[in-house]
């Protein structure tokens, strides 16, 4: 089985979940019908289901090996199927009808499908996951602040190009990268975007929250209020806020810039959001759609 589904930046809170058969994966047709705005009828003669979007019409038998995608024959390797009432569709066929992309991210057990966005086509964003290497930052039990903030990178800039951006890093896993390295490559590629990733600590474990960071820009504000919100959105933690700070990073940068502080990795209550896998996906989540809703809000500014 694959127990979660994302589709166009958003969870799928509904019933009905992935699986695999073979080396295929299927998905409940009716999940993204509804996700993607489409309709579906029955044709009694020839039992048929058909499912419309936009003009566009995919037509499917059960069991059948082949389905017609505005008549044209597509050959199926494996046919649609229905279990526990439920019609199951190969998601391959999904996305070439309904012209999405999709990644499978194994270790949270989740299928990302995204649509084009054409906001994040051709935008340059550089992740920039802090400390690294030789440097590893806070370190509080387990918890490594250098190799967490390359996972929340890494799983956000999956779901950046899985939509149309270019994404580049500041650094590798495990590569000691230092700030001047980091502005000169940050130069060097002139980016739309730049997106830093920090955790927070204090001396006590009571402090928890959420805190981004922007700097000099008025689009930098907007931008780290959009991403803010998203996070906010996706995973409980404490709101610390929006603030303006003159990190050398954020001085530097020719982008337009946001550091953004996800939790403390001290913190008793942020550290369970920090150590789970899944709830980091969905941070990336928010941060993803921090930055396709601040570039819509945008155009002709970037």
């Amino acid at each position: 089985m694959c127990g979660k589904i994302v589709i166009n930046g958003r969870v799928w809170e509904g019933d009905g979940t992935c699986k695999w058969v073979d080396e295929a994966l299927f998905l409940p047709l009716q999940t993204v019908v509804e996700r993607m705005g489409a309709s579906r009828r029955w044709i009694a003669y020839p039992r048929q289901l058909e499912v419309e979007k936009d003009g566009k019409i995919l037509a499917l038998e059960i069991g059948a090996a082949a389905a017609r995608l505005q008549g044209e024959e597509i050959p199926l390797n494996y046919p649609v199927y229905v279990e526990k009432g439920v019609i199951m569709v190969p998601v391959s066929l999904i996305c070439r009808f309904f012209g999405l992309s999709w990644l499978y991210v194994e270790d949270v057990d989740a299928l990302v499908l995204s649509r084009p966005e054409p906001a994040l086509a051709g935008k340059t964003v550089v992740l920039d996951p802090g400390h690294g290497g030789d440097d590893p930052g806070v370190i509080s039990g387990d918890l490594i602040e250098s190799e967490f903030t390359w996972d929340v990178a890494r799983r956000l800039g999956g779901l950046l190009m899985l939509s149309g951006a270019l994404v580049t890093s500041t650094r590798q896993q495990g590569e000691t990268v230092s700030l001047p390295q980091r502005v000169t490559m940050i130069e060097e590629v002139r980016p739309d975007l730049l997106i830093s990733i920090h955790f927070n600590s204090f001396l006590c474990s009571e402090h928890n929250g959420l805190e981004t960071y922007w700097y000099s820009n008025w689009l930098a504000r907007q931008l780290a209020e959009y991403v803010h919100r998203g996070i906010l959105e996706e995973i409980d933690i404490p709101n610390r806020g929006v603030r303006e700070s003159a990190f050398h990073i954020l001085r530097h940068s020719p982008a337009v810039s946001v550091l953004i502080k996800l939790g403390f990795a001290t913190g008793a209550g942020d550290q369970y959001v920090l150590k789970d896998s899944w709830l980091r996906e969905r941070a990336a989540l928010g941060i993803f759609r921090g930055i396709r809703d601040f570039i819509e809000a945008s155009p002709g500014q970037m």
